[in-house]
């Protein structure tokens, strides 16, 4: 019967006994002095072969495991990009950096390593299982019923690894903020934190994820007690059972004793199999984060698009009755209608707030209008593809984004391959040339992060000098001189003019000395458009917003209404 044991079938025993012959045959043959020298070279080689699969498995694991991570990081970073505006204006840029760099990193494990401890880990459990199933079946099944309580409870653990996982990486999340928060403006932290609450906030924050880790890690040390717990009470339960089969004669000692030996070494693979469980149920909780950014909504996705190419220009850019809103409910424009003409400059002025900002930004569809529509001769902007509109509007803000390159890669940002000559006749443009110059290696200097080590006049000047690099059809200019001094602002305001003759043109207006040129001036309050002519035209209204503007910023008078700013900005 099987619980007497189990006769091994006739073409097995076949193959054992041939294959020993020819063992015993080749290892026993010679004198004593070949078989010790045989026995040598045999453990040399086995143990070669065993150290070289084992480096063979390792090297193939981590080539397979970082060129997974590798694409993944470099898909992720694309996709962040292709997120819309609103998106970051919710989250904190540390967040992103987590999800980036360190949820990332945990998802390392579960690429390669885990599958292959659950396989390898999983075929010598199964083997080890069929063989006691063929010392004895009853007592397997008996040994069997203990299981499922166990596995419940590391499932129960499992997830609760999960949870603590998605706490420690949001708590990480909060600490990478604060840094990157406290480097970008140490200079307000060094001007007013005197009495160190940046630090204390810090430490805040940093004791939060010390605590949801230590509790993470203690959760997961649990794993192998629950593990050693299963193999004791399995033991226990086999001695029991089997025991009494083998004081009934039902069973052989020897097969008892085989059994035994089989099911406790069965649980090596199974604990390594319930640790390499929370290292996945951490995995899993780092990919639902990376996945959460990887299957979001990206710029154009519900669009279709129907042209690759922007035509030139030939009539006009239309904002046809476009509202836009944030927030649903809280409308930020309100039912613009507005027509700039093919190579018109067209500026917009207003108090704070009034939603000049956000009506160009719907010119490179950095929003898309909640109702209403963007034309470019009549054509929807959201018919256009996306890189291709934007690859025509240059853009030269207040705020001026520089990287930790070199001027000249600064410059040419965006642009791909330039050569040196345009690069220097950009910067020349831009009146940039000459401190370019009088920096220690002139274009090949490394500016700093954000290009801290210039000043604010120069940083606005290299900002210039990629638009002019860009030679877009479209321009948005957000006041690109109020950053500089009197001489550089005549000189640069000369170059800007120069750049925008025969472009399409928005200027958002902050000095109404900057925009008396215009074709038209925009005045905007509360999202709508509430008058707009030539810089004599409006001027010439007695009450209108533009003179009231006009005379507050140069003559100090005017009645102030509510809501409006001596202040043009956004």
């Amino acid at each position: 019967s099987f619980d007497r044991g189990v006769a091994m079938p006739g073409s097995v025993r076949e193959f054992k006994e041939t294959w020993t012959r020819r063992f015993d045959g080749w290892f026993y043959s010679g004198s004593r002095m070949d078989q010790l020298w045989r026995l040598c070279w045999a453990l040399l080689i086995v143990f070669a072969l065993r150290n070289l699969f084992t480096f063979l498995q390792e090297a193939l694991r981590v080539s397979l495991e970082q060129a997974a991570i590798h694409r993944l990081r470099e898909q992720l970073y694309s996709e962040i990009q292709r997120l819309p505006l609103a998106f970051f204006s919710r989250e904190r840029t540390g967040y992103l950096m987590s999800r980036v760099i360190v949820d990332v990193e945990m998802m390392r494990g579960a690429v390669v390593g885990v599958f292959k401890d659950f396989l390898s880990n999983g075929l010598m459990a199964v083997l080890a299982l069929s063989i006691a199933a063929l010392m004895s079946w009853k007592l397997l099944l008996t040994t069997l019923m203990v299981v499922p309580p166990n596995l419940l409870l590391v499932a129960f653990i499992g997830r609760r690894l999960r949870r603590g996982s998605d706490r420690v990486q949001e708590e990480m999340g909060s600490a990478a903020s604060a840094l990157q928060e406290m480097i970008s403006g140490i200079r307000i932290v060094k001007a007013f934190d005197i009495d160190g609450l940046e630090n204390r906030r810090f430490d805040n924050v940093n004791a939060d994820y010390t605590r949801a880790y230590v509790r993470l890690k203690i959760l997961s040390a649990m794993s192998s007690p629950v593990s050693e717990m299963l193999g004791i009470i399995t033991a226990v339960v086999i001695i029991a059972f089997g025991g009494r089969l083998v004081l009934d004669g039902q069973l052989r000692p020897d097969a008892l004793g085989t059994f035994l030996g089989v099911v406790l070494w069965v649980i090596g693979p199974i604990k390594k199999m319930i640790k390499a469980n929370s290292s996945l149920q951490e995995s899993l909780a780092a990919s639902k984060r990376v996945f959460a950014i990887l299957d979001s909504v990206k710029e154009g996705d519900d669009q279709e698009v129907r042209r690759t190419k922007l035509p030139p220009l030939q009539d006009a850019l239309s904002f046809e009755h476009v509202d836009f809103e944030y927030d649903s409910g809280t409308p930020v424009l309100r039912g613009i209608d507005l027509r700039v003409g093919a190579g018109e400059v067209v500026a917009l002025v207003g108090p704070s707030g009034a939603g000049k900002s956000t009506l160009v930004d719907l010119l490179p569809r950095f929003h898309e209008p909640t109702s209403g529509r963007v034309t470019l001769d009549g054509v929807d902007l959201r018919d256009f593809e996306l890189s291709a509109l934007r690859r025509q509007i240059g853009v030269v803000s207040q705020e001026v984004i520089l990287f930790h390159d070199t001027v000249a890669s600064n410059i040419a940002f965006g642009a791909g391959t330039v050569d040196a000559a345009r690069i220097e006749d950009a910067a020349r443009t831009a009146n940039a040339h000459d401190f370019i110059m009088a920096m220690p290696k002139g274009y090949d200097t490394v500016i700093g992060e954000r290009g801290l080590q210039l000043s604010g006049g120069q940083r606005q000047r290299l900002a210039i000098a990629r638009a002019v690099l860009k030679n877009p059809p479209y321009l948005i200019l957000d006041e690109a001189t109020s950053a500089l001094d009197t001489e550089s602002e005549r000189m640069v305001q000369e170059a800007m003019e120069r750049l925008m003759r025969g472009r399409t043109t928005l200027v958002i207006a902050h000095r109404l000395s900057t925009v008396t040129r215009a074709n038209c001036i925009v005045v905007m309050q509360e999202g709508r458009i509430v008058e707009r002519g030539t810089h004599a035209e409006l001027l010439a209204r007695e009450d209108g917003a533009y003179r009231r503007l006009y005379e507050m910023q140069f003559t100090g008078t005017g009645n102030n209404d509510a809501g409006d700013s001596p202040e043009l900005a956004r």
